[in-house]
């Protein structure tokens, strides 16, 4: 598994320990983006590999942080 998909397990199972939805759609981004969403919170997921700058900025899009 990929840096991108460690990530977004880790995104899975911080929503689920809050017990709030989750869900990613990867044909609604542009290119090889995704949609990621939690709650009614949602962001786009980039198609590289996720830097800890990014998955900060993410988290906190989310409501994670």
């Amino acid at each position: 598994m990929d840096k991108r998909g460690r990530f977004v397990a880790e995104i899975r199972e911080a929503a689920k320990a809050r017990g709030l939805p989750f869900k990613v759609e990867t044909g609604r981004g542009k290119g090889g983006h995704a949609m990621i969403w939690v709650g009614d919170r949602f962001t786009t997921l980039p198609s590289r590999e996720i830097d800890p700058k990014t998955a900060r900025k993410i988290r906190k899009a989310l409501g994670l942080d």
